[in-house]
């Protein structure tokens, strides 16, 4: 049954049920921000809305269902202390095998401070069994209502890459959360935000329906139709007696924006936003996958903003063999290019890197494991354990072979030159993964850290182990998210507490299995999708994309970087040896080196969320704004032919400039920046942008540290700057976080040797914004290993 809402002018939530009795309770949130509130009819079903104080309430509809299941009777409703509702709805399946198996779906409604919180238990009856748990809700059709999501593409059919950060039109869709194996990169439909928003723009209104990151998620799916309705659809959960089901949702009310909605969920969960180690950010650059390259000219690099290098590890015996346990870091190995290698030969590239500037990612998987892989396993050939290490089909059988992940016919799945997927959800292979990190930090300490490859194969499912929650093909399972969550447990602290970083290949594009990452390397960056996905997953975080050597990227590569720009995201450089990626050519080498500048300013980045945080008058001129140290950057983007653009920026109420801020333009091919001049008014701060190839970095600094180039020869001056009223500049020289009590800043600070120079601005003894750091690099001549 379809309802047709009539003269509603923002959304519903609603599903195909009997009408509701008359309403009967209400549950609003306690007042931070806007206020949203909810009425409930007798039986507990959603039925209006109230968005704002003194906002009227809006018909609406809506619950949660047990797919393919038949309600028994009507929910029982009854008002919780604090103010919250909750309802208890009885379900029995009506078909196939399992039919006449039954559950009970408790929904509660509590105030929070921002939002209502929506809870679900459902709590199995008798034997094990699973469908789909569906959370239903629905807008009017309205010209002016519009969907959001964290979506590969606004388009159904969408193909080259489109703006991603713009609500579209209602459609019937179906989205996978992470995306589905070997397609997330190249479908629109996948999305890596559990969130819906809705926006009525006419109203400069609109309200999200927030998952939460901290539940168990298996499978999820979301559908939209064209007429306004949205369902998530939570999947493979074990129903069973004696067994909860639990998960969260919050109703939060915000502007007609998209980011009213992925700063409330930010803010809720800000572990999965947040770097582990905030260190991370100083290899937030540009990056490389290279094994035995030669940096010829760190110079040039550095234009290219460059920093780090994910270094494809040939030089493992096989797959997961990272490194092996040698005696000492002479004793050499046959590595997987059939060379001798040794640890002190890996620790000697990165010294050689480290010396000239650029840091060390050591490459890291815990999917995929050995080469050349036999199955069923072949007779042992080690005489000891010691010594099974020395074959990989030995190590893998006689050491792993209870996490080898077992396909529909019971075999081992095959990989990349006959390597297999694991589950590291085994504690024989956690304990082994936890022991090679270990021996990372020991035997390489100048690597910065690791990162971690094939990301995808998380979306199985091990049939052949229970983890206790997963329903899989009606049978116990355990889903190797819940694997990977379990050995991030572990492996983790292994890392930070190392002050290592943890990067990652995010082909399972879900913002739950983040929470102990520090920045993303995407394998898939090239693919419009993977980057439009991915970057909503690094808001806080750095993050670097793949690029190959592609025609789109010859054929149009101001169109290439500016796509980058606009998202905040790095990319891959031209570096020697670099493995299926982009390597050195002059044509392309000056257009990295062209917009080189424009991308150190990303560094640091985190994406500003106000409501209309910037925009552009009157053109279709693209502009994202991004909080950085020291004042935010704008990138300006696909103008086309136009001369200039008119940026309006907001800042928040408590902005510590109060709007005072240096402006500045750095264009594509530029020697040195334009000063500019902005105009403070009650909408923001308005400036007039002049554009270069359709494009410019528009830098707002409020504090500063110059030279913006870091490197030098013999000696370097770094001026700090700032325009805070009594604000007053300290440093450091050692690596510290500065202090009210570190140098005071006087006078142009004389280096002689590479150094990492942080500075902060303190007002009467508090410190105001984030630390400013800049490593200078003086560079002797010399080429240096990669």
């Amino acid at each position: 049954m379809r309802w047709r809402l009539v003269g509603i002018g923002v959304f519903l939530l609603v599903v195909g049920m009997a009408v509701p009795g008359m309403a009967e309770w209400e549950v609003r949130s306690a007042g931070g921000g806007r206020v949203v509130g909810l009425k409930l009819s007798a039986d507990g079903t959603v039925t209006g809305v109230r968005l704002g104080e003194q906002a009227a309430y809006r018909p609406v509809l809506g619950e949660t269902r047990l797919a393919g299941c038949r309600p028994e009777g009507v929910g029982k409703a009854k008002r919780l202390n604090g103010g919250g509702v909750e309802i208890e709805r009885s379900f029995r399946l009506e078909g196939g095998p399992n039919a006449g198996r039954r559950a009970t779906v408790v929904e509660r409604f509590t105030p929070q401070a921002e939002s209502v919180r929506w809870e679900l238990e459902v709590r199995g009856h008798g034997e094990p069994w699973s469908v789909p748990i569906e959370t239903h809700f629905r807008a009017p059709r309205s010209e002016s209502s519009m969907f959001w999501t964290a979506w590969g593409d606004p388009r159904p059919e969408g193909k080259d890459w489109t703006d991603p950060l713009r609500p579209a039109k209602w459609e019937d869709r179906e989205f996978f959360y992470g995306g589905r194996y070997k397609k997330f990169f190249k479908e629109p439909g996948t999305f890596s935000l559990p969130l819906a928003t809705i926006v009525e723009e006419g109203r400069d209104e609109g309200m999200s329906l927030v998952l939460s990151p901290e539940d168990v998620i298996l499978g999820l799916k979301m559908r939209t139709t064209r007429e306004g309705e949205v369902t998530f659809s939570r999947e493979y959960h074990r129903l069973e007696e004696g067994k909860v089901v639990r998960c969260a949702m919050d109703l939060v009310a915000h502007a007609a924006d998209w980011r009213g909605g992925v700063a409330f969920m930010s803010g809720q969960y800000p572990a999965y936003f947040e770097s582990p180690n905030a260190g991370v950010q100083l290899l937030a650059g540009c990056g490389s996958y290279s094994s035995h390259a030669k940096v010829e000219d760190a110079e040039r690099l550095m234009r290219m903003a460059y920093r780090v290098n994910w270094q494809a590890s040939f030089d493992f015996p096989y797959m997961g063999m990272f490194i092996p346990p040698v005696s000492s870091d002479d004793e050499s190995w046959i590595d997987f290019k059939e060379q001798s290698t040794s640890i002190g030969k890996i620790r000697s590239m990165v010294q050689s890197l480290r010396g000239r500037g650029f840091d060390t990612l050591s490459y890291f998987n815990v999917t995929e494991f050995g080469a050349r892989t036999k199955y069923p396993a072949p007779a042992r050939k080690a005489a000891t354990d010691a010594e099974l290490w020395h074959d990989s089909n030995d190590f893998l059988h006689y050491a792993l072979g209870g996490a080898i992940l077992p396909g529909a016919d019971g075999k081992p799945i095959f990989s990349w030159e006959g390597c297999v997927v694991m589950d590291a959800g085994e504690k024989v292979y956690q304990d082994f993964l936890v022991e090679q990190a270990r021996r990372h930090i020991e035997r390489v300490p100048e690597s910065a850290g690791i990162a971690i490859d094939r990301m995808d194969w998380l979306m199985e499912y091990n049939t052949q182990r229970d983890d206790g929650v997963s329903w899989h093909g009606d049978r116990p399972a355990r889903a190797l998210t819940q694997s990977w969550k379990q050995l991030m447990e572990r492996l983790s602290p292994v890392f930070h507490d190392a002050g290592k970083v943890i990067f990652v290949n995010p082909m399972a594009a879900r913002i739950d299995l983040m929470r102990s990452v520090d920045a993303f390397y995407d394998e898939h960056g090239q693919h419009p999708h993977s980057l439009n996905t991915c970057t909503l997953l690094a808001l806080n975080k750095p993050y670097v994309a793949w690029t190959w050597e592609l025609e789109e990227f010859d054929k149009n590569p101001d169109a290439y970087f500016q796509r980058h720009l606009h998202l905040g995201a790095f990319l891959t450089a031209p570096v020697p040896g670099n493995d299926h990626t982009i390597l050195p050519n002059a044509k392309r080498d000056k257009f990295y080196c062209d917009y080189g500048p424009l991308l150190d300013t990303l560094r640091g980045k985190r994406w500003a969320l106000l409501p209309h945080a910037v925009r552009v008058e009157g053109s279709k001129t693209l502009a994202n704004l991004f909080e950085v140290p020291g004042g935010y950057v704008v990138p300006v983007t696909f103008g086309g032919e136009a001369a200039a653009a008119d940026v309006v920026v907001r800042t928040p109420t408590n902005d510590p400039a109060q709007g005072r801020y240096r402006a500045w333009a750095i264009h594509p091919g530029a020697n040195q920046p334009a000063k500019l001049s902005a105009e403070t008014n009650p909408d923001g701060m308005k400036v007039s942008v002049p554009l270069v190839r359709g494009c410019a970095m528009l830098v707002l600094e409020h504090t500063w540290m110059s030279p913006s180039v870091r490197n030098f020869h013999d000696t370097a001056a770094v001026k700090l700057g700032t325009v805070l009223e009594s604000g007053e500049l300290r440093y450091t020289l050692d690596g510290s976080e500065p202090t009210a009590e570190s140098p005071l800043y006087s006078e142009p600070i004389k280096l002689s040797k590479t150094t990492l120079v942080r500075a902060a601005a303190f007002q009467k003894g508090q410190r105001v914004g984030r630390v400013l750091e800049r490593e200078y690099v003086k560079l002797e001549g010399g080429k240096g290993e990669l």
